[in-house]
């Protein structure tokens, strides 16, 4: 049984939109790290073809998916194979060439992806976008969803709480 992952592998290796109008929700919103918050499916068709166009031929493998039990959630890892062939933003292509390695994690509703967070555990196409590209990464990237837990840091004492006197170790 092909996977909804699978099916969004196979059209964002082949740039199929009318696939991704299938797979992705109507309102749904895509993080990565330089689109922090692209809202809705025409814009995140958007930004995917902004991604196949200085890259004709770009390929992608996935290497690994998981699901949570009720289908709701899924994480998955792939590697994109790029060659800037073509021009971006009025820059001149540099032939570069490289890998990418992503981790997804999706929210699913309704059989479409709904919310989709995008990880790069490398970082050659990155470089070739801040570099080449003068690309600029979002400065603020909140994350939308409540706080399940939190750890480490200190927070602020409250003025005139014991917390807020400085104490010398003995």
């Amino acid at each position: 049984m092909t996977t909804l992952v699978q099916l969004y592998i196979e059209a964002l290796g082949t740039h199929d939109t009318a696939a991704l109008d299938g797979l992705y929700a109507e309102d749904v919103v895509l993080y990565t790290p330089f689109g922090w918050g692209v809202r809705g499916r025409d814009q995140v068709k958007f930004f995917i073809g902004a991604v196949h166009a200085p890259h004709p031929g770009l390929r992608v493998t996935l290497h690994d998916e998981f699901a949570s039990g009720d289908g709701a959630r899924m994480s998955f890892r792939f590697t994109i194979h790029w060659h800037n062939t073509g021009s971006f933003g009025g820059h001149e292509p540099t032939g570069e060439k490289g890998t990418a390695s992503e981790i997804h994690t999706v929210r699913v509703v309704d059989g479409r992806i709904a919310e989709q967070w995008a990880g790069h555990n490398s970082l050659g196409l990155t470089l070739l976008q801040l570099r080449a590209w003068g690309m600029e990464p979002p400065a603020e990237t909140m994350d939308p969803a409540p706080v399940i837990v939190a750890a480490g840091g200190r927070p602020a004492a409250r003025p005139g709480s014991a917390a807020s006197h400085h104490v010398e170790p003995a």
